[in-house]
């Protein structure tokens, strides 16, 4: 009989110490080592979000996160705690004998479904979605990992089940990505878990009180609980003809579909709004061979969020590109009858287009709520478990959710991941706050940024590193006298740190950071 496993030691007990990663071989598999209070745990050596080196991440107690995206897993059996990961790791046994650990990795062992419910006929209970995002999909998701077992409906205005939104303005755009690798899931896994998502829908009404939705089509659909999170409608530019061809948004796979045919074209393309998407747009685009312009209101791109020295800097990575940048400039008008033809500046200016990118944010999609009190900028307020209203959860960008420093409503895919996430298992009956600290993460002409944290103004800047020199460097941002955000290029395990200190409150002060830190060393000190 063949064994199913190869089996081998791959270090001696003394040679990691708590809180420590390392990867080792066993046969022709790699596997990542860790040891945590006093255990060793052998798990998969990648993200099952997008394959990043998990030995060059952190592991915080029983925590292990991707250094890529902050995916986030428990070291002890695999299993996924945070998005934007959907899958766990697989595990594989461990033994000691004498002083030598040993691993035995089994065959064809798979990446971990989080344990779920199945759908019980007997259950009449119906929870809805609407929205067919990502937290739409990591709630309906959570719904049966906690338990839930009744009847789960996703409405969605788009034709797509649930797919990889953030990759619409980056390799899918640049047709470095294909169609397989843009859905979250199969239709096959929501149909065996009971999840039924109807496409194409839209709602136009929801009533709170009476817990009915009424869809465009005229059907009429009653719940016991409801998640909203429609996600955002794009700005659109004031005094824009809604008429002229020509004029788009990035917000959907079929937008990125439709850019991208463009973008290979060659066509002459302006961006107006030099945001993060505007701006990987920009990258994208110009990768295909398009002409790129980019116009933006404020003198340097980011410099509210990221400060003038690194968005200076970003803007040299794009002009490097071929980018042509026109800022602290509006547009005053745009020209063509039936197509847009040109894009007219303040100041005169007259850029051919034959394409016009907009980015120009997103406003909370809740016109359709009746009788729900919303913020000034239509957002909706959560508690601390993002309940609105009796029976009534919101995730992802309408939501305004408690922190230490107030309200706060943050535009991020991995922030309504992890609140879709959050929001489904309190609709099962639990009772898990939300209290991730926001995380993104940019493309921006092949320099990955991570961001963490939040901040409306920015009083001082630390930096670890000079942006305009290093290919490494962090920038730790402070409002009144706090750190309460950073940045980081090539610096993921700090960044990583800083988030986990910042969700335990155990945020170094500003005095401690400018007399030098080693992020990861204050996050493991007991």
């Amino acid at each position: 009989m063949i064994a199913d496993y190869t089996e081998a030691p791959v270090c001696h007990v003394n040679d990691l110490i708590d809180g420590e990663l390392k990867q080792v071989r066993v046969g022709d598999t790699d596997v990542l080592l860790a040891r945590a209070d006093g255990q060793f745990y052998a798990l998969h050596p990648q993200c099952t979000h997008y394959h990043g080196p998990l030995v060059e991440g952190v592991l915080n107690g029983h925590r292990l996160i991707c250094p890529w995206h902050n995916a986030c897993f428990d070291v002890r059996d695999g299993h996924r705690l945070e998005a934007p990961a959907l899958n766990g790791l697989p595990t594989h046994e461990v033994r000691i004998e004498q002083d030598q650990v040993f691993v035995r990795v089994t065959t064809n062992k798979e990446s971990l479904e989080n344990p779920m419910a199945t759908p019980d006929e007997a259950n009449t209970e119906t929870c809805v979605i609407v929205g067919g995002g990502g937290a739409a999909a990591f709630a309906a998701e959570a719904m049966r990992e906690g338990g839930f077992t009744g009847k789960i409906i996703m409405l969605t205005e788009s034709d797509r089940i649930p797919y990889d939104r953030p990759n619409c303005s980056k390799e899918y755009l640049q047709d470095a990505a294909p169609d397989e690798w843009m859905p979250l899931r199969t239709e096959e896994f929501y149909r065996d878990y009971g999840i039924e998502i109807r496409t194409s829908q839209r709602v136009t009404a929801l009533d709170p009180v009476e817990k009915r939705i009424e869809l465009a089509s005229g059907e009429t659909l009653i719940y016991d609980k409801v998640l909203v999170c429609p996600g955002g409608q794009p700005n659109a530019l004031p005094g824009l003809n809604p008429d002229l061809k020509g004029v788009y948004t990035l917000r959907s796979l079929h937008d990125s579909q439709h850019l991208r045919d463009l973008g290979k074209q060659g066509k002459r393309v302006v961006i107006v709004g030099s945001s993060f998407i505007g701006l990987e747009g920009a990258m994208s685009l110009r990768k295909l061979g398009s002409e790129v312009d980019v116009v933006g209101p404020e003198p340097v791109p980011f410099s509210k969020i990221l400060g003038e020295k690194i968005g200076r800097v970003v803007q040299g990575w794009h002009e490097e590109a071929g980018i042509r940048f026109h800022l602290g400039r509006k547009v005053a008008h745009l020209e063509g009858d039936d197509t847009v033809q040109a894009v007219v500046l303040d100041n005169g200016e007259r850029l051919p287009a034959d394409v016009v990118l907009l980015g120009l944010g997103v406003k909370p999609r809740t016109d359709f709520l009746v009788g729900v009190p919303l913020e000034t900028d239509g957002g909706i307020s959560t508690d601390g478990n993002l309940n609105s209203l009796e029976g009534l959860y919101a995730a992802g960008d309408i939501v305004h959710y408690p922190t230490a420093d107030g309200s706060q409503r943050i535009e991020h895919w991995r922030v309504a991941c992890q609140q879709g996430h959050v929001a489904g298992l309190n609709m099962a009956g639990q009772q898990t706050p939300y209290l991730s600290a926001p995380f993104f993460w940019t493309d921006q002409q092949g320099h990955q940024l991570g961001y963490v944290g939040h901040t409306t103004a920015i009083d001082d800047i630390l930096y670890n590193g000079d942006p305009e020199k290093d290919d490494s460097f962090l920038a730790l941002y402070i409002q009144k006298n706090q750190i309460k955000a950073a940045v980081g290029l090539q610096r993921d395990r700090d960044i990583i740190a800083i988030r986990e200190l910042m969700e335990a409150g155990r945020m170094p002060s500003v005095d401690e950071v400018r007399k030098g830190i080693d992020w990861v060393t204050t996050l493991k000190k007991a």
